[in-house]
């Protein structure tokens, strides 16, 4: 293999396998875990099909299990992008349908992948199961636009390092399209030439996280420190807070955290630390217990088959220990008493 050669596949595996690193990374951080878990799932993909592409671009013949282990990781992207960006309009937990995006092409990867393997029928993997695969990145990526258009247009009329939030995921989308374009139109190119992207967009990606991480210690912090927010500025951002508690129900999420809940405002972690520590005197797990608690007296009385671990799960609790503690706190009472008081005052129904 000449010098060249080996620079090259260096160079490209590298962005593969800081990928995979990346990927671990994320997956395990805790503030923000569902938008990292599937922003993780996307890097992780994009990992897989570009270490598939490296090898195959200098051993052709690889065994036909890695070609279809790349091709699946291919039809993942695009549902894990989306998803991705659902979580991070607040949208994903709304609906279990949501869920359905990533079933279904995970069923597809294992059921087709185990009826029709690659080693057996190449010609349906080289044919429509390749267009099909790689049309259907395509397209996702294209709902992630959609999706994203209004906080972009938002984007306009602002200034854009107010959300360094939404360019990071405009940036993941825009990656996963200039992957996309270099592995579709490789033909006119060269094949590596999509691994070599992937490669440029890590290192670029990992300098800005590296820059932003350092920008957000020294600056953010200082903003902050000593400066409580008015009066008169704090009544307009507890009605924006409390409309889009009300609105969008992100207490529902189990797993919701203070970035993650600032991140979908559009502010500064501190800035709405500040607004429920000083101006409602509340903790963020008060302040988010107190929906919880609100959605789950409604399920009391209005869901009886319910049972009552069930309940905890849907009113956003993550343990049923965690709801009895919680409900205690804000109403002095058990779920079972509230909900017999309740119905005890409640008027008889007219015959």
């Amino acid at each position: 293999m000449a010098i060249s050669d080996q620079f090259i596949l260096l160079l490209s595996g590298l962005g593969g396998i800081h990928g995979l690193l990346l990927a671990a990374f994320l997956f395990f951080r805790q503030p923000g875990a569902w938008s990292n878990r599937f922003l993780a799932g996307v890097i992780l993909m994009l990992s897989i099909r570009v270490l598939k592409s490296v090898l195959f671009n200098f051993n052709p013949d690889i065994g036909k299990q890695i070609l279809q282990l790349g091709l699946s990781a291919c039809l993942m992207i695009g549902p894990l992008l989306f998803c991705y960006c659902l979580q991070f309009v607040g949208k994903f937990q709304q609906s279990a349908l949501h869920r359905l995006h990533l079933v279904v092409p995970l069923l597809l990867v294992i059921l087709v992948g185990g009826l029709y393997p690659y080693h057996l029928n190449p010609q349906l993997w080289n044919g429509p199961f390749y267009k099909i695969i790689n049309y259907s990145w395509l397209a996702y990526t294209l709902l992630s636009v959609y999706l994203l258009w209004p906080k972009i247009v938002s984007l306009k009329q602002r200034n854009w390092r107010q959300q360094p939030d939404l360019l990071i995921v405009l940036a993941v989308v825009a990656g996963s399209g200039l992957i996309w374009c270099a592995y579709h139109f490789g033909a006119y190119t060269a094949y590596i030439s999509g691994a070599l992207t992937f490669t440029f967009l890590m290192v670029v990606g990992a300098i800005t996280l590296l820059l932003r991480v350092q920008h957000n210690q020294t600056k953010t912090i200082d903003r902050y420190a000593n400066k409580k927010i008015a009066t008169e500025t704090a009544a307009p951002l507890i009605t924006e807070l409390e409309q889009f508690m009300a609105a969008e129900q992100p207490y529902l999420d189990a797993n919701l955290v203070m970035p993650r809940l600032a991140k979908m405002l559009g502010w500064p972690t501190p800035k709405l630390s500040q607004l429920l520590n000083d101006n409602l005197h509340l903790s963020f797990n008060d302040f988010v217990n107190g929906y919880r608690i609100e959605h789950a007296k409604t399920l009391l009385l209005g869901e009886a088959s319910m049972k009552m671990d069930d309940l905890a799960e849907s009113a956003g609790f993550n343990s049923l220990s965690t709801f009895y503690a919680a409900f205690k706190k804000h109403t002095q009472l058990t779920p079972a008493k509230y909900k017999a008081l309740r119905l005890a005052d409640a008027p008889p129904a007219s015959a």
